[in-house]
């Protein structure tokens, strides 16, 4: 087949891209718009050597999972592919997806899987949102970028996004012109305004905004974006009054996040306070979080401490344990276990989330946890945790290269449980390499990637060793309406 032909296919299963697929003689097609259960017309448009992609132009015989999308532009948008179809549905094939990634990619028979947890809120769920603002036909546009494109799907509210998050937006649109601020044109690389980050505290209801832009004379402009900023507020407070909704929303915070680089980074290196302190507060269970804008933190805050309590209870920590935390992001799960465990020692690679999980030992008077700033995919972990002695073969010089005794010595404590929560590439060679050298007796490992998940726990557990076994699986819906879904796991020592 070739592009811009048109077929019918019968959809059978959905990607791990939220994509319809179909199956004509043994070809695989992957749908855009196409639904479990849907039978679709299709046009090409690209042919692989392996895989057809096609989108579903209309539908002959309409899935019995479909359901009527809350948001206008969801199918142009991509963010929620999964905003047709039933919920109950997105369950399932996340847990069937979950499966097939242990059994084909991390070679397990025997899965123990303990369930899934889906989302109490399906909608006005997310606690953060990167919005790009354009201009299009001379006229200032804000959206999201549809998927795999540069083109920015318009939309007048989110329908995951924070409620309240429209208002911020639309008042940002009106400073913007009454400004005359230019906005950014990434092909001409010129203008100012770029996008702006909106993070919001789930319990404190305080929210920051970042503006980012493209301003190398930023620190003669600075008085120009504080004026920028009490507007947007004034005019936040207008629009709310004026349609008489009050979402509680309090605007504590701004900053300019300065990014002159012309690639597809968001951030730059740079970060300005206009106002308030530079970061929000939120909490989890018992616990106070200051979170920064480049800070990571989980988008669901409502099911965050389900994720959290998994955690404890898969690893039923003991008072005289010591824990270490890799990619501890502002120390969210290391400070939520400190007060179960001996001690915990948290490693991240940002600067300002280590100093972030810092302060937020510090309000919570934490004071069993220790914090250090490394790379993981560069640090040699034996420098800062570990010393290394080896016994040789006594004899000539030949025969000293064979060692036949190694002993890993850490320096003043022995890691009883090591927790990584790694980004969706996995872990790297390095961690694992540690894993296997020092051998704690149990590993939490939380992932958003189940691919990579398996590919790791196939190499930890299924070793020439076989030192580690994978003792319990469960997932915790945090993205509904898409095939992402979060895998907290324990393997422990055979």
């Amino acid at each position: 087949m070739k592009k811009n032909d048109k077929i019918e296919l019968d959809i059978v299963d959905m990607t791990k891209d939220g994509l319809g697929l179909a199956k004509v003689s043994g070809q695989v097609f992957f749908v855009k718009d196409g639904l479990i259960g849907d039978k679709v017309e299709a046009v090409i448009t690209k042919t692989d050597k392996s895989v057809i992609y096609a989108k579903a132009i209309s539908i002959i015989n309409e899935s019995k999972y479909r359901v009527e999308s809350k948001c206008k532009v969801s199918n142009a948008c991509g963010g929620c592919q999964l905003l047709n179809l039933d919920y109950n549905k997105q369950i399932e094939l996340k847990k069937d997806y979950v499966f097939n990634c242990l059994k084909k990619i991390g070679k397990f028979d025997n899965v123990p899987y303990e369930g899934i947890i889906p989302c109490e809120n399906i909608y006005y769920f997310r606690n953060k949102m990167q919005v790009p603002f354009v201009k299009k036909n001379g006229e200032i546009i804000y959206g999201f970028y549809a998927g795999r494109t540069h083109s920015i799907i318009e939309f007048d509210k989110c329908e995951v996004g924070f409620t309240g998050s429209d208002i911020i937006l639309k008042a940002i649109k009106f400073a913007l012109e009454e400004f005359g601020i230019s906005i950014y044109d990434e092909k001409n690389c010129d203008g100012v305004f770029r996008e702006v980050m909106l993070r919001k505290g789930n319990v404190s209801n305080e929210v920051s905004i970042t503006y980012i832009i493209n301003d190398r004379d930023y620190n003669n402009h600075v008085e120009l974006y504080k004026k920028f900023d009490s507007f947007v507020l004034d005019k936040y407070n207008e629009i709310s009054e004026t349609i008489k909704q009050n979402h509680c929303l309090s605007l504590v915070t701004s900053t300019l996040n300065i990014n002159t680089n012309n690639n597809n980074v968001i951030f730059g290196n740079k970060n300005v306070v206009l106002r308030g302190n530079g970061y929000i507060e939120d909490s989890i269970g018992d616990l106070k979080y200051h979170i920064s804008p480049e800070s990571f933190y989980q988008v669901n805050s409502y099911m965050t401490k389900k994720l959290y309590d998994t955690i404890l209870d898969f690893a039923s920590f003991k008072t005289c344990e010591n824990v270490l935390d890799l990619y501890c992001g502002i120390g969210t799960i290391s400070l939520y276990i400190a007060s179960f465990v001996e001690s915990v020692t948290v490693v991240e690679i940002v600067k300002k989330a280590i100093d972030n999980a810092k302060e937020n030992a510090r309000i919570n008077d934490i004071d069993n946890a220790s914090f250090l700033c490394k790379d993981i995919s560069k640090w040699d972990m034996y420098e800062d945790l570990c010393e290394k002695s080896h016994c040789f073969i006594s004899g000539n010089d030949e025969n000293k290269s064979n060692i036949i005794d190694k002993k890993i010595v850490l320096k003043n404590k022995t890691y009883d449980t090591i927790i990584v929560d790694p980004p969706r590439k996995g872990l790297d060679n390095s961690t694992i390499s540690f894993i296997k050298e020092i051998i704690p007796k149990k590993v939490i490992y939380v992932s958003c990637d189940p691919a990579t998940l398996s590919r790791d726990l196939d190499i930890l557990c299924h070793d020439d060793d076989k030192v580690y076994k994978l003792v319990k699986i469960k997932n915790v819906d945090m993205f509904p309406h898409t095939m992402h879904i979060e895998t907290v796991c324990l393997i422990e020592q055979n």
